[in-house]
Protein backbone atom coordinates (compact mmCIF):
# COMPACT_ATOMS: atom_id res chain seq x y z
CA UNK A 1 0.00 0.00 0.00
CA UNK A 2 1.04 3.38 -0.04
CA UNK A 3 1.40 4.46 3.37
CA UNK A 4 4.61 2.52 3.06
CA UNK A 5 6.85 4.24 1.21
CA UNK A 6 4.74 8.00 1.61
CA UNK A 7 6.20 10.92 3.92
CA UNK A 8 3.74 12.41 6.64
CA UNK A 9 3.18 15.16 4.07
CA UNK A 10 2.45 13.23 1.29
CA UNK A 11 0.14 11.02 3.58
CA UNK A 12 -1.66 14.21 4.64
CA UNK A 13 -2.00 15.65 1.06
CA UNK A 14 -3.61 12.02 -0.43
CA UNK A 15 -6.20 12.22 2.22
CA UNK A 16 -7.25 15.53 0.93
CA UNK A 17 -7.30 14.72 -2.45
CA UNK A 18 -11.50 14.07 -3.37
CA UNK A 19 -11.40 12.83 -6.98
CA UNK A 20 -15.03 12.05 -8.59
CA UNK A 21 -14.45 10.62 -11.59
CA UNK A 22 -18.31 11.10 -12.62
CA UNK A 23 -17.66 14.49 -12.46
CA UNK A 24 -17.29 17.07 -15.92
CA UNK A 25 -14.67 18.68 -14.33
CA UNK A 26 -11.07 16.92 -15.51
CA UNK A 27 -9.37 15.22 -13.36
CA UNK A 28 -6.60 17.18 -13.63
CA UNK A 29 -8.36 20.57 -12.83
CA UNK A 30 -9.46 18.26 -9.79
CA UNK A 31 -6.23 17.63 -8.38
CA UNK A 32 -5.15 21.31 -8.92
CA UNK A 33 -8.07 22.68 -6.93
CA UNK A 34 -7.63 19.92 -4.28
CA UNK A 35 -3.91 20.92 -3.92
CA UNK A 36 -5.03 24.53 -3.98
CA UNK A 37 -7.19 24.08 -1.15
CA UNK A 38 -4.57 22.19 0.81
CA UNK A 39 -1.92 24.67 0.56
CA UNK A 40 -4.64 27.32 1.67
CA UNK A 41 -5.94 25.41 4.63
CA UNK A 42 -2.54 24.91 5.53
CA UNK A 43 -2.72 20.63 5.45
CA UNK A 44 0.89 21.62 3.46
CA UNK A 45 3.43 24.28 3.85
CA UNK A 46 5.76 26.21 1.93
CA UNK A 47 8.54 24.33 0.64
CA UNK A 48 6.97 21.07 1.85
CA UNK A 49 7.33 18.17 -0.90
CA UNK A 50 4.27 17.23 -2.79
CA UNK A 51 3.81 13.18 -3.57
CA UNK A 52 6.01 12.64 -6.87
CA UNK A 53 4.12 12.17 -9.87
CA UNK A 54 3.99 8.23 -10.31
CA UNK A 55 2.91 8.19 -6.10
CA UNK A 56 -0.06 10.33 -6.90
CA UNK A 57 -1.07 8.35 -9.93
CA UNK A 58 -0.82 5.36 -8.56
CA UNK A 59 -2.66 5.72 -5.20
CA UNK A 60 -5.58 7.54 -7.51
CA UNK A 61 -5.31 4.70 -10.39
CA UNK A 62 -4.99 7.43 -12.98
CA UNK A 63 -2.22 7.71 -15.87
CA UNK A 64 0.52 9.46 -14.44
CA UNK A 65 0.40 12.23 -17.54
CA UNK A 66 -2.80 13.52 -15.44
CA UNK A 67 -1.35 14.13 -12.58
CA UNK A 68 2.23 15.50 -14.49
CA UNK A 69 0.04 18.04 -16.51
CA UNK A 70 -1.78 18.86 -13.23
CA UNK A 71 1.88 19.76 -11.90
CA UNK A 72 2.70 21.63 -15.05
CA UNK A 73 -0.13 23.71 -15.05
CA UNK A 74 0.07 24.79 -11.05
CA UNK A 75 4.05 25.29 -11.59
CA UNK A 76 2.94 28.01 -14.52
CA UNK A 77 0.82 29.58 -11.90
CA UNK A 78 3.81 29.56 -9.70
CA UNK A 79 1.72 27.55 -6.79
CA UNK A 80 4.22 24.56 -7.00
CA UNK A 81 7.75 24.53 -8.09
CA UNK A 82 10.32 21.63 -8.99
CA UNK A 83 10.13 19.29 -12.10
CA UNK A 84 10.04 15.14 -12.94
CA UNK A 85 12.63 13.24 -11.91
CA UNK A 86 13.59 15.90 -8.94
CA UNK A 87 10.44 16.48 -6.90
CA UNK A 88 8.21 19.09 -6.68
CA UNK A 89 6.81 21.16 -3.71
CA UNK A 90 4.86 24.28 -2.77
CA UNK A 91 6.50 27.16 -4.02
CA UNK A 92 7.37 29.92 -1.53
CA UNK A 93 4.66 32.76 -2.73
CA UNK A 94 3.67 36.29 -1.22
CA UNK A 95 0.43 36.14 -3.08
CA UNK A 96 -1.03 33.09 -1.59
CA UNK A 97 -3.46 35.03 0.91
CA UNK A 98 -4.85 36.00 -2.65
CA UNK A 99 -5.31 32.95 -3.84
CA UNK A 100 -6.93 32.00 -0.34
CA UNK A 101 -9.48 34.64 -1.18
CA UNK A 102 -10.13 33.14 -4.45
CA UNK A 103 -10.40 29.74 -3.55
CA UNK A 104 -12.72 30.44 -0.86
CA UNK A 105 -14.79 32.39 -3.18
CA UNK A 106 -15.07 29.87 -5.65
CA UNK A 107 -16.23 27.40 -2.36
CA UNK A 108 -18.68 30.16 -1.40
CA UNK A 109 -20.44 30.55 -4.83
CA UNK A 110 -20.85 26.55 -5.10
CA UNK A 111 -22.19 26.58 -1.75
CA UNK A 112 -24.76 29.27 -2.91
CA UNK A 113 -25.53 27.42 -6.11
CA UNK A 114 -26.33 24.47 -4.33
CA UNK A 115 -28.54 26.44 -1.68
CA UNK A 116 -30.23 28.09 -4.62
CA UNK A 117 -31.19 24.52 -6.05
CA UNK A 118 -32.08 23.92 -3.14
CA UNK A 119 -35.01 26.50 -2.70
CA UNK A 120 -33.50 29.06 -0.36
CA UNK A 121 -33.11 32.75 -1.40
CA UNK A 122 -30.50 34.94 -1.46
CA UNK A 123 -31.97 36.41 2.01
CA UNK A 124 -32.20 32.79 3.54
CA UNK A 125 -28.90 32.17 2.39
CA UNK A 126 -27.78 35.72 4.54
CA UNK A 127 -29.78 35.45 7.42
CA UNK A 128 -28.37 31.21 7.91
CA UNK A 129 -24.67 32.62 6.99
CA UNK A 130 -25.12 35.22 9.89
CA UNK A 131 -26.68 33.03 12.00
CA UNK A 132 -23.30 30.57 11.87
CA UNK A 133 -21.10 33.35 11.95
CA UNK A 134 -19.70 34.57 14.96
CA UNK A 135 -20.29 37.92 16.01
CA UNK A 136 -17.53 40.79 15.04
CA UNK A 137 -14.79 40.79 17.06
CA UNK A 138 -16.10 38.11 19.17
CA UNK A 139 -14.13 35.28 17.15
Amino acid sequence: MLYYYCDTVSYMLLNELIIDFASPTPVYEQIKKSIKQAIARSVISENQPLPSIRELATFLKINPNTVARSYRELTQERIINGRPGVGFWVEKNEQLDLKKSDILREEFQKFQERAIEMGFSSRQIRGLLDEMLPPEGGE
